[in-house]
């Protein structure tokens, strides 16, 4: 094969790739756009059932407060002509809650599903470009081989990698403690 095939080759593969990874993204981008706008949803509905509740409650302090002033001993605390009308609402409150925290595992199971798809299409670019500059004879096999496993590593400890960065964005590690843990891990 001559270098003219090689390159030929290589830039179809580059071409498909780069629309494999958009169409990638934009299914991607849907879904996390959809989830999001759905627990938003969600989170106007409890909000308008909270703001309904508390419309309630405040109605329970006056009649308390009535209660307390007018305390003659003759008349009994009663308010469960609001109750009977707050539950339903408390109903739907709670069933809003239990769908939000639902979306929101959800919604971190999607982003964990995509960080994970990230890094193992890092991997396959990876791969990739090392199987293309062996097959020209730009590096060694022994070359490949360790770069190869090196970035294997990181799909193997994609786990303790994913911990290692949310420990650095919430500032537990400094950036130098973190590029101490990542090496000693791709090591």
């Amino acid at each position: 094969m001559d270098m003219f095939e090689k390159a030929s080759k290589t830039a179809k593969n580059v071409g498909e790739n780069v629309i494999s990874s958009a169409k990638s993204i934009g299914t991607s981008l849907y879904s996390f756009t959809k989830e999001q706008s759905e627990l938003t949803s969600l989170n106007v509905q409890k909000s308008v059932i909270e703001k309904k509740l508390e419309d309630s409650y405040a109605e329970i302090g006056k009649r308390y407060v009535a209660y307390i002033s007018e305390c003659t001993g003759a008349t009994i605390f009663d308010v469960n002509d609001i109750l009977d009308a707050m539950s339903p609402e408390l109903e739907k409150l709670n069933d809003v809650k239990a769908q939000i925290a639902e979306k929101e595992v959800q919604i971190k199971q999607a982003g964990e599903e995509r960080a994970q798809k990230k890094a193992q299409d890092e991997f396959d670019a990876e791969k990739s470009k090392l199987d293309k500059a062996l097959e020209m004879d730009i590096i060694t096999q022994e070359e490949y081989d360790a770069k190869l496993a090196k970035a294997q590593r990181k799909i193997d400890n994609y786990d303790k990698l994913r911990k290692i960065d949310m420990q650095l964005e919430m500032g537990i590690i400094t950036k130098a403690e973190h590029e101490e843990k990542v090496k000693n891990i791709l090591q």
